[in-house]
């Protein structure tokens, strides 16, 4: 365990410099070769230990699009150190400060994301685009059985994420008011996203206590992004199905799952707003109970039963 509490700590902080030595403008883009080779290394790793083709999919796409739109097209087409992947709300300076890039950065933030996760459920961001999720799967890949089990946040932690979005809607409201350019409210800025949010939080907790509280710690307790993604996947078409005549709730699926989801005492069809998608308690699955659909209720078809493409 004390090999895992270092490896974690030693790569957050080749993460912090990276993005000091970028943001300082020492060695660009040296932020995105770190975190790109984060993703093909341990995603590779990952890669090997699963069987399901659903998730060597998963990553092999989910890696791709990282070295995509968080590195080639930026730094090698553009000549800009903005990763295409980032949106509202965790970076809304974006919004001020993008320039010729806003409107990408307006249309992933409120049309693609919206869409695509209304379509294809929260794994569309959470699993296959965000940096963050793509380093839960990689990197937190052996930890996924660690922390608590099938347990829902603490109403404190939503109550967190509200208002965190409440925040980013002030700040948004605020800069488009002509306040960027007091101290104030750069120092405000900076302490509540840079300092708190993203060090503190995205990057330090979630990664050096991951063999403490498991992967997506980030995800299940703090993204206020996931929070809005969560409300469109719930009305949205996807859906993880059990098969209530196969279950037998050994709770494999639940010790396996990322997000804390109670999966075996959960309803038929499980549209939680939690789920990534990631497919691990479908793979782990010892009667094959559970299966994932993009489709209506009604009629699901059981992809991983008829060895289809899900």
């Amino acid at each position: 365990m004390i090999k895992d509490y270092l490896k974690m700590v030693a790569i957050f902080l080749l993460i912090f410099i990276s993005i000091n030595l970028e943001v300082n403008k020492v060695i660009p883009p040296v932020m995105g070769y770190v975190f790109c080779t984060l993703y093909v290394v341990f995603g590779f790793m990952a890669y090997q230990k699963h069987g399901l083709p659903y998730i060597k999919k998963m990553y092999i796409v989910s890696i791709a699009v990282q070295l995509l739109f968080f590195m080639a097209i930026p730094y090698w087409l553009i000549k800009n150190n903005m990763a295409l992947n980032i949106s509202w709300p965790l970076y809304p300076e974006v919004l001020w400060a993008a320039g010729g890039l806003l409107a990408w950065y307006a249309v992933v933030s409120f049309v693609f994301v919206p869409v695509v996760v209304f379509l294809f459920g929260r794994r569309a961001w959470c699993t296959f685009i965000c940096g963050t999720g793509v380093l839960a799967e990689t990197l937190g890949n052996d930890y996924r059985t660690f922390g608590s089990k099938a347990k829902a946040p603490s109403p404190g932690f939503v109550a967190l994420k509200w208002i965190v979005l409440v925040l980013t809607v002030v700040f948004t409201v605020l800069a488009f008011s002509g306040f960027t350019r007091e101290k104030a409210f750069g120092l405000a800025f900076m302490i509540v996203f840079i300092l708190l949010l993203r060090t503190l939080l995205m990057q330090a907790v979630n990664i050096i206590l991951m063999p403490k509280l498991g992967t997506r710690i980030w995800c299940k307790y703090f993204c206020p992004q996931g929070l809005l993604i969560g409300l469109i996947s719930r009305m949205g078409r996807f859906a993880l199905v059990k098969d209530e005549s196969l279950c037998m709730r050994c709770g494999i699926c639940n010790q396996h799952c990322s997000m804390s989801i109670d999966i075996t005492g959960g309803p038929a069809v499980n549209r939680s707003g939690e789920c990534v998608g990631c497919g691990v308690c479908v793979e782990v699955c010892p009667r094959k109970a559970l299966s994932m659909t993009t489709g209506a209720i009604s009629g699901v078809e059981k992809s991983w039963h008829a060895g289809k493409k899900f």
